[in-house]
């Protein structure tokens, strides 16, 4: 009998397909592919008709800090349309021909009266921008009357003191010659001739001519000063008025702005709602 070595290890039967242990990797592999795939999550109807129309009621309530307001007008807009493309996105099948026709009016009209809004608030922009320079103007009139005015003043006064300067030095120039006369002995031939009481009876009488001048000119002083003041008290007055009617028209304008359009939008967004409710509506009436 001869003998025959045992073979180590397990014999394997014919047929029988070879099974190899998974390495590392292959679990590795399965455990990723595990772990990523995920089951499409459907869209709850109700869900998000609660939730877009929440916001929509958020944007019609929305308002706006100082005007102008037309560019907060344009970012409104975009969010509104925004939340309706989400409700296309995630439900379209809802989204059906009446839908489509119900918020596109209601977006066409909301546009149309947020640019009239913008057209009214780009015309009273220009005119406040020009009342504004007109008042700009009327206080640069004003003063430069007042510095006119202060100017004029000085001028008049100025000239009205060298004349009377003038006149004065010449009173004073024949009042000294006048009493140096009184003072000298009359001679012989000047009383035969009477030459002293002429040339006294001259000198006063010019003397009397240029005190009368010197007070007429404190008097035309006066009345020059006065017309000043009257002339420059009804240019004053004029400017004065129509400053105080260009700044009633800013205040009015200041007042027209400051209408954010809020009665619109909140009346756009409850369509909109409405719109998405009826829509949510219908499709849940078919899924039926």
């Amino acid at each position: 009998m001869s003998y025959q070595p045992r073979t180590r290890g397990r014999s394997r039967r014919f047929g029988q397909p070879t099974v190899r242990k998974a390495g590392s990797r292959d679990r590795k592999e399965e455990q990723t592919s595990t772990q990523y795939y995920q089951e499409p999550l459907e869209t709850n109807p109700s869900e998000l008709s609660a939730k877009l129309t929440n916001e929509l009621e958020h944007l019609g309530n929305q308002r706006f800090p100082l005007p102008p307001f037309g560019e907060h007008f344009g970012r409104w807009l975009t969010d509104v349309k925004g939340v309706l493309e989400e409700f296309q996105s995630e439900l379209g099948k809802a989204a059906d021909q009446q839908f489509l026709e119900s918020t596109q009016k209601t977006l066409t009209n909301v546009q149309q009266e947020l640019n009239r809004r913008i057209e009214e608030e780009n015309s009273i922009a220009n005119s406040s921008s020009s009342l504004q320079q007109q008042l700009a103007t009327v206080e640069i009139e004003l003063s430069n009357l007042e510095n006119s005015y202060n100017r004029q003043g000085r001028e008049i006064k100025k000239k009205h003191e060298k004349a009377s300067e003038e006149l004065q030095k010449e009173i004073d120039d024949l009042s000294r010659q006048r009493m140096r006369i009184l003072r000298k002995k009359s001679s012989l031939l000047d009383r035969i001739f009477r030459r002293s009481d002429s040339t006294i009876e001259e000198k006063t009488s010019s003397l009397k001519s240029k005190k009368a001048r010197l007070n007429d000119g404190k008097t035309s002083l006066k009345k020059e000063l006065e017309k000043n003041r009257a002339d420059n008290a009804s240019k004053r007055k004029r400017l004065l008025d129509e400053q105080e009617t260009l700044q009633a028209k800013l205040r009015e304008l200041r007042d027209i702005t400051q209408d954010d359009a809020l009665e619109i939008r909140t009346r756009a967004s409850v369509e909109l709602q409405q719109a998405i409710k009826d829509a949510v509506s219908r499709f849940l009436k078919q899924a039926e």
